[in-house]
């Protein structure tokens, strides 16, 4: 009797403006699954329900409390899980708490570090506490009216950020005081949390951080160039004058740094899998930004750019993933 290959989901979908861009990293991971050793399922996560289809998109019939499909007439748990869903709620750690359940293994991190880097206040603050270098920012609530004593000491230019979003989505950079209220009004469309941030100039860098077996591996650095203000939605996935250069030219020293701090955040706050790190290099300080622990995959994305430059396959990164996660579900049981 022919062996039963394991059973893997990709995830894919989610609640918010970044599900487009999900579809396309889930699309990625499915080209690189080996699929002579895995059985794939495609599992679409939607505030109406969730669905499921094979890779030729042929509909499934899913059983959400068991985490199983029916193939064959058979019906099959899943035994592993690729997350590839931007946002909530897989990147949030709300997806990652209910696998847990049912314990069924993923390759991001946990309920705790998902949650907590989700929050953009949550980051810089816990950053901060450990003394890595973020810029100054005061977190604001819906209703509560403006806070001015707080918000002065931040200054123009600063950036005005949902807590709680991706992409750069319900982001403004606001130059003066008179383009407060509607880059607030804007952000508090997206959350209910919102960060104002102190503006930094410098150079956007950014760096992957690739967490396998215990083993934190810092990718090439990648700098990215815009014409637009900052690099939002628009600069990321539609604007043609976008530059991604991988690796960034920068001076060795500044590399190194880069690729160390990259490395040094995504260990203290307990990253796995597959992470991003951005940063703004000010020509003489190295200012951290934010954390990306589910970051774009789709080809155009900025990590298998990173992978590319390393010499590292996508097909190789994710099925050594999936060998992980598998053996991670053998230990738990």
């Amino acid at each position: 009797m022919q062996r039963q290959r394991p059973l893997i989901a990709i995830l894919r979908g989610g609640s918010t403006g970044e599900s487009v861009i999900s579809m396309q990293s889930a699309q990625t991971m499915l080209d690189a699954l080996d699929q002579h050793r895995y059985q794939v399922v495609l599992i679409t996560v939607r505030s109406d329900g969730w669905r499921a289809h094979t890779p030729t998109e042929e509909e499934l019939i899913f059983h959400p409390g068991s985490f199983a499909v029916e193939l064959n007439g058979d019906l099959r748990p899943v035994q592993g899980a690729l997350i590839a869903i931007h946002g909530a709620p897989g990147e949030n750690g709300v997806l990652q708490g209910y696998l847990d359940m049912l314990g069924v293994p993923y390759q991001t991190g946990g309920v705790l570090n998902m949650a907590l880097t989700m929050s953009k206040h949550a980051t810089v603050a816990m950053l901060r506490d450990l003394g890595f270098p973020v810029a100054a920012s005061v977190r604001l609530q819906q209703g509560n009216g403006l806070q001015e004593e707080q918000l002065s000491t931040i200054g123009y230019p600063c950036f005005v950020k949902p807590d709680q979003s991706g992409s750069s989505l319900g982001v403004t950079k606001v130059r003066s005081e008179t383009e407060l209220k509607g880059a607030l009004d804007t952000a508090f469309k997206e959350c209910p949390i919102v960060l104002v941030e102190r503006g930094v100039t410098g150079r956007e860098v950014t760096c992957g951080v690739l967490i396998l077996r215990g083993r934190h591996t810092a990718l090439p650095v990648c700098e990215i160039s815009t014409s637009r203000e900052f690099f939002d939605y628009e600069a990321k996935y539609h604007a043609a004058d976008t530059i991604e250069t991988v690796p960034a030219d920068l001076p060795p020293e500044v590399t190194a740094l880069v690729q160390e701090r990259s490395r040094a955040i995504a260990h203290a706050l307990g990253c796995r899998g597959m992470v991003r790190v951005d940063h703004i290099w000010t020509g003489s300080e190295l200012i951290t930004i934010e954390v990306n622990t589910v970051p774009g995959f789709s080809k155009a994305s900025i990590y298998p750019k990173m992978l590319h430059a390393a010499g590292r396959s996508i097909p190789g990164t994710i099925n050594t993933l999936v060998e992980e996660l598998l053996e991670q579900g053998r230990r738990t049981a």
